[in-house]
């Protein structure tokens, strides 16, 4: 799963995204309390994590050379079959 946003936009707008791109059944069970983003060389990149903390999935971003970046979404299979 992907989407763009402005290279520009908060965590916050990043997160409403995420949350938008997911379906319903995965986004009913993600936590916002319990997932985080954090920064790393390539950007700003995120864990998607369940109430009890388990993984769902990640997202990472990256240049589409225009300005903006493009995220994507990996789910972790398990949750895909769930």
């Amino acid at each position: 799963m992907q989407f763009t946003a402005s290279k520009h936009s908060t965590p916050e707008e990043i997160w409403q995204l995420i949350l938008i791109t997911l379906e319903e059944a995965i986004r009913n069970e993600v936590s916002s309390a319990s997932s985080s983003f954090y920064k790393t060389e390539d950007g700003l990149e995120c864990t998607i994590r369940k109430k009890n903390g388990d993984i769902i999935g990640n997202c990472y971003s990256e240049s589409d050379r225009m300005g903006n970046r493009r995220w994507t979404i990996n789910l972790n299979t398990t949750t895909e079959k769930d």
